[in-house]
């Protein structure tokens, strides 16, 4: 074997950390040693490459950095819709409060600070300060409605408990069937649950026993006249007048508001079809590991000289590589076994967009120098791609028999050959192989010497160096003792001899014979048994096309005696968004009981969650148009959606109720619920907008990761508001009009 690190001869280790360390301590660790090994060993050259701490730390500062990005963004707002100089800043205080108390309850449950926790806490900021800006602003209303300071700290308090209390299990609610989900994502995605959770139960418990004191402790001095002045936000005339022509504008256009939502419904079943599904989002990468089997008997040597060649012709945007060709010898394998025809090259570029134009370079050179290789772009492991495995295929093509073994050499070429001249826009691998040598013993000259079978084939396997006759065993690792010496080629093996039974040397070519031939290089097996596969890439419409045509021309045809199956990315992504959607609708019933025991009503809670069809819709309609797939992680967001956009319903419908007991006529409580409601709607949808927009980018796979959830979030959360606004009332008028 050979491995060159930019193009020198080096000697390349693998440090895999174990479960229990943390990853800092690693990364001094190897720093400290390597700081050692280069004073010691000034001739050598000591190099780190596919460093997955720095990867790992970039993430979790970044998501740190969009933390408090989102903090001060949400303050922001605060100022602009509350003039006071003091009550943005008692709100703002509530965010490390919770936080604080949050993180105390991550360290009495043993929830760390990973990627998946803190996108958790990005995500609950916007909806920490939520209960706090609705007590501050209802206790403003109940001032400014002539209650004393204590009194309207006490009954403004108690009047939004109930629906805060609610919106908060509401919430919460839709993370528990999140648990239901099968794999790794779904016990992974208990942390970002859990930190939702936690921060939400906090901020309650903050806005009803901490901000109401403040507000006695900043307020209690003032006469009634200064403190109305000062703790009422400025003034939302303009607001107003705007939310009451829409609101009229809606009412008088009923039946096409009506419309819409019966749109919507079609809409999610025809843009459901052309979204694109996959199991996880793409992450974008600057590097990547290329695998290479040449299809032919070469050398080492060889080898190593034609993936120099390759890497020397398209390495201009390369900033370093390392090749490895022949079998490697690690004892905890971070890459794929290979063979002497093989070769693994890891590259590094600057971007995303430089490592694809080098991935198209190297194939395109591979393929018209040497036709037969195979090339496959895979991800350099990071662990992301280990966790969630996203190197698989999106169709992988399962060729057998019609009595299950696996099939000739020459029939899976037919397949292949057929495919690619009905598809000639998609790359279909070449058919891997190789050259085998077929032993086949002579029992009359074997009868004649003398050499019984076990003495002839113990030989072979001492020769080949496979004869295994012990195994150390210490603890986990179990290390084989073997017998045998370099292999010979194929002269000097026949040119060895065997002990016969009458104590002479009998030359091993006169006892075999040899024939030549070609089989496939690897196996492959299954419940299925055994099949040889060819895996592509390609769009779910060419995805169905070729199964359709196999499915014809091979599976059902009667001239054909190969039987084929499928599997791959297509198929365990919309099983993934099948099981999501399951539990989308088990989210969607806890929520209809938790507020149809609020309300004691069963038509209200169908009011509120109407909603969601519109939301949804939009959701998917954008998604389709800006071209984004569905995904886990977006489905995650459909779900957290669920549990976020109906909390302005519920505040809303919870004031029309509570006015309506006492005398107000319906449309009347309807109108005077919207101008109460107002300015905490718009304001705690734009906090959790704003709080959660660092997040939509793709510099780390932390943000990268939470990127489609975020942006299902900030499409659910803005349609939402204005179905809040407008269409829950006119919902709500219609039906309790008469």
């Amino acid at each position: 074997a050979i491995v060159r690190h930019d193009g020198r001869e080096a000697v390349t280790m693998a440090i895999i950390k174990q479960n229990e360390a943390r990853m800092d301590d690693l990364k001094s660790e190897v720093d400290r040693l390597l700081a050692e090994l280069r004073t010691d060993y000034p001739e050598i050259s000591f190099e780190i490459t596919r460093d997955q701490t720095e990867l790992l730390s970039f993430s979790i500062n970044n998501l740190l950095m969009n933390l408090i990005l989102g903090i001060v963004l949400a303050s922001v707002i605060l100022f602009l819709f509350m003039r006071s100089k003091r009550l943005p800043i008692l709100i703002v205080i509530s965010i490390p409060l919770s936080l604080i108390l949050t993180l105390m309850i991550f360290r009495l449950i043993g929830i760390s600070l990973n990627i998946i926790s803190l996108s958790g806490l990005i995500l609950g900021v916007g909806m920490i300060i939520d209960n706090s800006i609705i007590v501050i602003d209802n206790v403003s209303q109940k001032r400014s409605a002539g209650f004393l300071l204590n009194d309207a700290i006490i009954f403004g308090t108690k009047e939004v408990f109930s629906p805060m209390l609610s919106s908060v299990l509401t919430t919460c609610s839709v993370f528990i069937p999140l648990i239901f989900v099968s794999g790794t994502a779904g016990a992974l995605f208990y942390d970002q649950a859990m930190g939702v959770t936690i921060a939400l139960f906090a901020s309650l418990v903050i806005a009803i026993s901490i901000v109401p004191v403040y507000i006695f402790l900043l307020f209690r001095k003032e006469d009634q006249l200064h403190h109305k002045a000062s703790i009422r936000a400025f003034s939302t005339d303009r607001l107003t007048a705007c939310y009451e022509r829409v609101l009229n504008f809606v009412f008088r256009h009923a039946k096409a508001a009506l419309l819409s939502f019966g749109l919507a419904v079609i809409a999610i079943v025809l843009v459901f079809d052309s979204l694109k599904k996959e199991r996880m989002p793409e992450i974008s990468h600057t590097d990547a590991l290329v695998t290479i089997d040449w299809n032919a008997g070469i050398l080492v040597e060889e080898n190593d000289r034609r993936v120099q060649s390759i890497i020397d012709e398209v390495g201009e945007d390369i900033l370093t590589f390392t090749s490895m060709v022949g079998t490697q010898d690690f004892l905890l394998s971070h890459t794929k076994d290979i063979t002497s025809s093989e070769a693994v090259v890891y590259i590094k570029t600057e971007s995303s967009e430089k490592l694809e134009a080098v991935e198209k370079a190297i194939y395109e050179r591979i393929s018209s120098l040497y036709p037969m290789a195979s090339v496959d772009f895979s991800a350099s492991g990071n662990i992301y791609d280990v966790i969630f495995q996203t190197d698989e295929t999106d169709l992988e093509i399962r060729l057998q028999t019609k009595d299950g073994t696996l099939p000739s050499l020459s029939d899976v070429r037919n397949v292949r050959d057929s495919l690619r001249r009905h598809f000639p826009k998609v790359a279909f691998p070449p058919i891997v192989s190789e050259n085998t040598l077929l032993y086949r013993v002579n029992l009359e000259q074997m009868a004649l010497y003398g050499v019984t079978y076990n003495e002839l084939y113990s030989h072979l396997r001492r020769i080949v160096g496979n004869e295994k006759i012990y195994t150390i065993n210490d603890g986990a690792q179990s290390v084989s003792v073997i017998i045998g010496v370099d292999t010979p080629d194929k002269e000097g093996l026949l040119a060895t001899t065997v002990k016969s039974g009458k104590g002479g040397d009998i030359p091993l070519h006169l006892l075999v014979n040899v024939a030549q031939g070609e089989d496939f290089k690897h196996l492959y097996a299954a419940s299925i048994g055994e099949y040889y596969p060819i895996c592509i890439n390609v769009a779910d419409d060419t995805v169905e096309e070729i199964m359709q045509w196999l499915k014809a021309n091979v599976k059902d045809s009667d001239e054909s005696d190969l039987s084929v199956s499928f599997s791959g990315n297509y198929f365990s992504s919309r099983d993934l968004i099948r099981e999501l959607l399951v539990v989308l609708l088990v989210a969607l019933a806890l929520l209809f009981f938790i507020l149809a025991a609020q309300f004691e009503s069963l038509i209200q809670p169908l009011i509120i969650l109407s909603e969601m069809l519109i939301d949804v819709a939009m959701v998917f309609i954008v998604l389709w148009a800006i071209g984004e797939s569905l995904n886990i992680m977006s489905m995650i967001g459909l779900v957290v959606m669920a549990g976020i956009i109906i909390n302005d319903s519920i505040l809303k419908i919870d004031t029309i109720n509570n006015l309506r007991r006492n005398g107000f006529r319906l449309l009347r409580a309807i109108l005077e619920a919207g101008h109460r409601r107002l300015r905490p709607i718009i304001m705690t949808t734009l906090t959790t907008i704003f709080a959660i927009i660092p997040l939509l980018s793709h510099a780390d796979i932390g943000s990268a990761l939470q990127y489609p959830l975020s942006l299902t979030i900030i499409i659910g959360m803005t349609v939402g508001t204005y179905i809040s606004l407008f269409f829950v009332p006119l919902l709500y008028y219609i039906i309790y009009k008469k």
